[in-house]
């Protein structure tokens, strides 16, 4: 299988759903968001990941991106969308993306409210301050404080949560932005020693996921 993986950010790399991929036996390009294809031909499965940009903002290689998942959508061509990924995706397809009501940001670890399946449920890792709609031909796959976390439409899948997410990347993260740490209420030494429980016992459920995830765009692996 080869997947075109679409790095928004050298912040936001693939981690440890590139890992799994590979271990399935995938082929991964990297690419940057300026160096996006005009069609995903000749790949099985795109993945698009986050970014500090919001899906909204009106920067070329967001209006270029846009376009490419619209047109891979309407193909039925298999997507995966990462956070800002997933922003992107649900605008492309007909949903919206804004900032959340009021300047609220979710940082941590946060169960879903609503889930399809228990494996949406979580708890899985969130860095975001946007909001997300789908449209209405879209499966809300979870959902929680107002914004979907999780949705399919056609061949393509989204999560505003961060399953890619490895110690190493929440460490990052967390020392990069105090800002929003103060304003969740939590501190970095606080959400590493969380995130190193939840990610050590969480690695089945992670499988679990990726697969669930790979099964709605790509299909069944025989």
């Amino acid at each position: 299988m080869k997947v075109l993986v679409i790095e928004n950010a050298s912040s936001a790399p693939v981690g440890l759903f590139g890992d799994w991929l590979r271990d399935q036996g995938a082929e991964l390009t990297v690419i940057t968001p300026d160096h996006v294809p005009e069609t995903p031909a000749g790949y099985d499965l795109v993945v698009t990941l986050g970014s500090p940009h919001g899906a909204y903002e009106d920067l070329p290689w967001i209006h270029r991106q846009r376009d490419f998942l619209r047109a891979a959508a309407d193909a039925d061509h298999p997507v995966i969308g990462i956070c800002f990924g997933a922003q992107l995706l649900a605008d492309a397809i007909g949903g919206t993306a804004a900032k959340m009501p009021g300047g609220q940001i979710y940082i941590g670890w946060h169960e879903n409210e609503f889930a399809a399946d228990p494996l949406w449920a979580g708890p899985w890792l969130r860095f975001h301050g946007d909001h997300l709609e789908v449209p209405e031909q879209a499966e809300v796959l979870a959902r929680d404080k107002g914004t979907v976390q999780a949705y399919q439409y056609r061949r393509t899948v989204g999560v505003q949560f961060h399953p890619e997410a490895g110690q190493d990347q929440v460490n990052y993260w967390a020392g990069k932005m105090p800002d929003w740490l103060a304003k969740a209420g939590l501190t970095y030494d606080g959400l590493v020693a969380d995130s190193q429980e939840i990610l050590a016992r969480q690695a089945a459920a992670r499988d679990v996921l990726f697969s669930e995830m790979l099964r709605r765009t790509v299909g069944p692996r025989g």
